[in-house]
């Protein structure tokens, strides 16, 4: 017999049951051999590398939003006077430059993931091959986005005079000298229509390879030897048309062109604007050098603890 505590009226009470039958004691567990326990400590130790390094990747990855944001939001707002010449807009093209950059590695990180879909290097799980692709899907249209805010701020042509009259000559007519005005916009204008054909160029490229590898993916999804891996090709041909319309809608407003004139500064302001812009550019590529140093050793990381958890799993 056995006495079961309950509880009644606010009172502890004991009352007897019958009891039940013995259940036998449970096995105990065998010991660890030597080799599993190896493997264990070997997975614990990589489980926490990996966990430092992806730590590593999201202060990273804050610190370059920051720094991009910050200079960005200072770029905006200021265009060249005739004192400054084109030292704001070189800095902006400069800037431009460096988005560009990131954003062509994050393009190649997500073909790589594709074709990590098919061939894989790495043991990566398809959750961790779509978070990571998200995450790089993100960054792209931040970039383009980032890309086309500042394009609009570059200067808008404008219709000057060509000439001005000065004077007059020996002859009693009008002496002419070349519009510094016109002279001024001339320059800035080049600059402008330069980088416009290369945005266009470069975002219709961008366009053209998510639609190639869209229809990859659909090939792929059709012919998946499982129902579920048909359905990750699937979901990653949808995120590559979702990113292809964002791109068009951003290869639009460049065509649209500029149409957010900024505070003209003198030449001055310009230099010391310069110094600002060229350190923090200088900074953001040591940040994504560390970053995509720590995005290749979080992969090598990863990939072992999901090696080691199916090897330790192994009865």
């Amino acid at each position: 017999m056995a006495l079961v505590l309950v509880w009644h009226s606010g009172q502890t009470l004991f009352a007897q049951t019958p009891a039940a039958p013995a259940s036998p004691a449970p096995a105990k567990a065998p010991a660890p051999t030597p080799a599993q326990a190896i493997l264990k400590a070997r997975l614990a130790g990589q489980a926490q590398r990996a966990s430092l390094l992806g730590g590593e990747i999201h202060n990273a990855d804050l610190r370059i939003e920051s720094r991009f944001d910050d200079l960005l939001t200072t770029l905006r707002v200021v265009s060249d006077s005739k004192d400054s010449h084109t030292k704001v807009t070189r800095m902006k093209e400069e800037t431009i430059t460096s988005l560009q950059q990131a954003v062509t590695y994050y393009q190649q990180k997500r073909a790589w993931l594709e074709e990590q879909m098919v061939r894989p290097t790495f043991n990566l799980t398809q959750t961790q091959k779509q978070m990571i692709s998200n995450d790089f899907e993100e960054r792209i249209e931040k970039r383009v986005k980032q890309i086309v805010d500042l394009y609009k701020t570059f200067p808008k042509h404008e219709d000057f005079e060509r000439y001005k009259a000065v004077g007059h000559n020996r002859f009693g007519g009008a002496r002419y000298v070349d519009s510094e005005d016109y002279r001024q916009n001339l320059r800035l204008t080049s600059h402008t229509s330069t980088m416009r054909s290369k945005l266009i160029k470069d975002i219709q490229a961008s366009i053209d390879q998510l639609h190639q590898e869209s229809l990859t993916l659909s090939d792929m999804a059709s012919k998946a030897a499982y129902p579920e891996l048909g359905e990750v090709y699937g979901d990653e041909q949808r995120k590559n048309e979702q990113l292809r319309d964002v791109l068009k809608e951003d290869l639009e407003a460049i065509i649209t062109g500029p149409t957010v004139p900024g505070r003209p500064v003198s030449g001055q302001e310009a230099q010391a604007l310069d110094k600002i812009i060229k350190h923090s550019v200088d900074s953001l590529q040591r940040e994504f050098t560390l970053l995509f140093s720590r995005y290749a050793d979080w992969l090598t990381a990863a990939s072992a603890v999901n090696t080691l958890r199916a090897a330790v799993a192994k009865p």
